[in-house]
C-alpha cells in the first residue's frame, strides 16, 4: 500500500511540475523558439532512432543468416551418422 501511494504521489508531483513547465513556456515571450528548438531536437531524436532500428534489423539479418549455416552445416553432420 505505501508503494503505490508514493508512486501516485510522485506521479502527482511530476504532473505538477510539467503543468507548470508547460505553462511557463506558454506563457514566455520566445515560446516560439523554444518551440522550434524542441521540434529540431525531436527530429533528432526521430533519426537516431529510425538509424538505430535500421542498424538493428541489419544486425538480426546477420544473426538469421548465421543460424541457416550453422543449422545447414549441423544437419550434413547428422546426416553422416
Amino acid at each position: 500500500m505505501k508503494n503505490s501511494e508514493s508512486k501516485l504521489l510522485l506521479g502527482l508531483g511530476i504532473g505538477v511540475a510539467l503543468g507548470a513547465a508547460i505553462g511557463y513556456i506558454m506563457g514566455n515571450d520566445r515560446k516560439e523558439e523554444w518551440l522550434d528548438q524542441a521540434n529540431a531536437f525531436a527530429d533528432k531524436v526521430r533519426a537516431n532512432v529510425k538509424t538505430a532500428v535500421h542498424k538493428g534489423k541489419s544486425e538480426v539479418d546477420g544473426l538469421k543468416g548465421d543460424i541457416e549455416d550453422i543449422t545447414e552445416m549441423a544437419k550434413k553432420e547428422l546426416s553422416k551418422k
